[in-house]
């Protein structure tokens, strides 16, 4: 059976960070597809694997930047 998806991702341009936040208990599977779509479509990033309080954060205060 295929699975939604199970992460979610905010890229940061300025200063090259991937922000994601992992939404399922089933990390090694997760893990690995992070990996290899980080690897192949970014690789220029780094990324930081938060939770999803963080990731909100993230989000809401590049949000208010743009303001």
């Amino acid at each position: 059976m295929a699975l939604s998806t199970s992460w979610e991702f905010y890229k940061e341009v300025e200063t090259k960070i991937l922000w994601v936040n992992i939404c399922t208990q089933n990390l090694e599977r997760v893990a690995i597809s992070i990996n290899k779509w980080w690897k192949t479509r970014y690789p220029a990033y780094k990324i930081r694997i938060v939770s999803k309080n963080e990731f909100e954060l993230v989000k809401m205060q590049a949000e208010k930047k743009e303001q």
